[in-house]
């Protein structure tokens, strides 16, 4: 396996996206189940919670000069730096890679550091970290939609903040990076704990997404300890400095861990907590369901999961009411991958089994590639990952993704994983470092462009081929010709592209919806005869 090895020495990789009009699918090829390791449940009802939420916001305190330009010390060999680099984050758009993680050049400093490639993942530019004081810890990235990603990480233990990085634009970090903070001492917040970000582009410009963490209060009779927290912006409120809520429960003390997700084609969003439950004595998973839509009068409930086993670490994923839970599970006295599943928007769940060996199987993430799920894992020293096709029920086989056995750090966040590629913290050399590698899987992109009639182009970026890609496109106005065309591609080979050309005839406005894959975007224009304009 041909491995692409970033050492990163204190940078935080930061990845770009296509033009706004391309959508990504990616798809993992192997699809051989793990079927002796499947294990199902009965349906697990989840007990509902609708009271014990509060809400409070606050405006955004901009952070100048918030970029400093990192060197990468050249007595430093690549893959065997001398300090220590560890609990990275990984978010892509292709051809765009944006890693971070934490530098720790001693055992009081930690500083969030970014990278970005801007060639797939081939080579990674001079480093980016964040210049403020204190000490900084796990990095969070996601894509937000066309060039802009968006990032948090866990504040010193000093400040109670919750910290949003804006990159309007991978191509330039330093020269469009942007960031406020939300400041929360004054109202009794401390301990802000490992945030987890979530990022959806199809709300207002300055809708983010959401913030899952875990936090404690003592805010007006409304108290708890390490208790569920997210945050997510004002929908009224536009502008740099526009307010955020934050949102806690205080019915669910005993918190630890916290992961988000945002269902793309619901518009719902998922936070889910490991909270140990003192009446079972054990960890049950929560999973906190909101409006992203209407996060302030709209769906926000939380539903406990309720287990026989510890259930820890947890990693959520969803896409169209498919809600996916991977955690870490003691139900047969070592460590195993339990996968926690919703086919109906979490009114029910079942379970599944990731990987149950005699092995422990440590700390996993989930990610969700086209329509299929990657979950990573450690076992051994050694990262592996596991993909399910049919959203959680079986997962295949898994498979070692780093190349020198036995020295992935096995801790939390030690590794982290996007759609089409994983990084993870490396101890080969003499200290800790970060590495990347990509998954085999397929990357499909595709743009629409007008003219005389409609073009797409759909391109494989990916390392393996795309078998019987399926497309349709549907235009709304007054068509005459050309309303709805569909086919297929019958295989997709890495780095090459096929265009699809539609003759329309029509006059007046119109919106077009393309689907290629799984995935879709929708466009307007304008069109006299067969002459199109695209906005």
């Amino acid at each position: 396996m041909i491995r692409k090895i970033l050492a990163v020495g204190i940078v935080f990789l930061m990845l770009a996206t296509a033009a706004v009009s391309a959508s990504t699918v990616f798809v993992n090829t192997k699809k051989v189940y793990n079927l002796k390791n499947v294990k199902m449940s009965s349906v697990i009802k989840p007990i509902i919670s609708t009271k014990g939420e509060h809400l409070l916001s606050t405006r955004a305190i901009k952070v100048d000069k918030p970029w400093r330009r990192g060197v990468k010390p050249a007595d430093i060999p690549v893959v065997n730096t001398t300090d220590n680099e560890f609990h990275p984050s990984v978010a892509v758009s292709s051809p765009f890679y944006i890693v971070g993680y934490t530098y720790s050049p001693s055992v009081v400093e930690r500083d969030i550091y970014l990278m970005v490639s801007k060639d797939d993942g081939k080579t990674f530019e001079e480093p980016h970290y964040i210049n403020i004081e204190g000490i900084q810890d796990y990095p969070s990235l996601a894509h937000w939609g066309g060039n802009t990603f968006y990032g948090s990480f866990m504040p010193d233990p000093d400040n109670p903040y919750v910290y949003l990085i804006k990159i309007p634009d991978i191509t330039d970090v330093s020269g469009t990076g942007e960031w406020v903070y939300y400041d929360w001492s004054s109202y009794g917040w401390h301990d802000f704990q490992e945030p987890d970000i979530a990022c959806c582009d199809t709300q207002n410009d300055w809708e983010f997404g959401v913030i899952a963490f875990v936090a404690s209060t003592e805010y007006e009779g409304y108290p708890c300890v390490n208790g569920p927290h997210m945050l997510f912006a004002d929908p009224t409120e536009q502008g740099e400095q526009g307010y955020a809520y934050i949102s806690w429960w205080t019915t669910f003390n005993g918190s630890a861990h916290a992961s988000a997700a945002i269902d793309r084609m619901t518009n719902m969003m998922y936070c889910a907590y490991d909270w140990y439950n003192d009446s079972s004595a054990t960890y049950d998973i929560l999973v906190w369901k909101r409006s992203f839509v209407d996060p302030l009068e709209g769906f926000s409930t939380i539903m406990e999961i309720p287990t026989s086993y510890y259930a820890m670490y947890p990693s959520v994923a969803a896409y169209d009411d498919h809600v996916v839970v991977v955690c870490q599970s003691d139900e047969h006295l070592n460590q195993d991958i339990v996968c926690l599943y919703s086919l109906d928007g979490g009114k029910t769940w079942n379970q599944s089994y990731v990987t149950s060996s005699s092995n422990d199987e440590l700390y996993p993430d989930i990610t969700i590639s086209g329509d299929k799920l990657i979950c990573t894992f450690i076992e051994n020293g050694n990262l592996y990952y596991s993909s399910s096709e049919d959203w959680g029920v079986t997962w295949s086989e898994p498979i070692e993704i780093n190349d020198v056995d036995g020295k992935v750090v096995s801790e939390y966040r030690s590794a982290g994983a996007c759609e089409s590629a994983a990084v993870w913290t490396d101890t080969r050399g003499n200290s800790m470092d970060v590495y990347f590698d990509k998954f085999p899987v397929s990357i499909i992109t595709f743009s629409v462009d007008g003219g005389i009639g409609l073009k797409i182009t759909v391109s494989n970026s990916g390392s393996a081929p795309m078998e019987n890609i399926q497309w349709n496109v549907s235009i709304s106005g007054l068509i005459f010709v050309g309303k709805e065309s569909s086919g297929s591609i019958d295989v997709l080979q890495p780095g090459k592209s096929a265009t699809i050309k539609i003759f329309v005839i029509g006059i007046g406005s119109i919106d077009v919806t393309v689907a290629v894959g799984s995935s879709s975007t929708r466009v307007s224009g304008f069109i006299v005869g067969p002459l199109i304009i695209l906005r």
